[in-house]
């Protein structure tokens, strides 16, 4: 299923809109980005795979701005993505697939069309028997993924441009 890119910028404002911004907690973020910014427009193909949830073969191509992180997240089938809880806001749009999604002790079936908001510390996470893809976004950025992306090395340059390759195979 395809989503226009008004669709997904409309959702993006909505989700940065919902909410004080002068009510946010300090937080890390990624200011390199926008003081040195140079590319702005990306393919997604050509961002590089980070693992996740390795023992699940769970990856995904991160986005960064200096506030939101996007996340193209493929699970492959028979993938159980954890139950977690983050401080960051979280909105899952499910683009190909399917997935049994737990949100708060409650398992939803989602699939490709559908869309899940993940407010701040609210239990989720879900297990996929066709394999899924997802768009993830988060508000700010969530700290465990950024660790994920310097453990393997797939964090942006201070311009904006991404690792061409990286260190797992596709």
């Amino acid at each position: 299923m395809f989503f226009g890119l008004k669709f997904i910028l409309d959702l993006i404002y909505l989700f940065m809109n919902s909410r004080d911004i002068g009510d946010m907690r300090p937080m890390k973020r990624a200011r390199h980005l926008m003081t040195e910014r140079k590319k702005f427009v990306y393919t997604i193909k050509d961002l590089p795979l980070t693992p996740i949830v390795e023992d699940q073969g769970i990856c995904t191509r991160f986005l960064l701005s200096e506030n939101i992180m996007v996340s193209f997240i493929e699970n492959p089938p028979g993938a159980t993505f954890p139950i977690h809880q983050h401080e960051c806001e979280q909105i899952m749009i499910m683009t190909e697939g399917s997935e049994a999604h737990e949100v708060n002790g409650e398992i939803i079936m989602m699939k490709a069309g559908d869309v899940a908001v993940h407010p701040s510390n609210v239990p989720h996470g879900g297990k996929t028997e066709t394999g899924m893809k997802a768009i993830d976004i988060f508000a700010p950025h969530r700290d465990a993924h950024l660790e994920k992306m310097k453990q393997y090395g797939t964090m942006p340059n201070p311009d904006g441009t991404y690792p061409a390759k990286n260190n797992i195979e596709e």
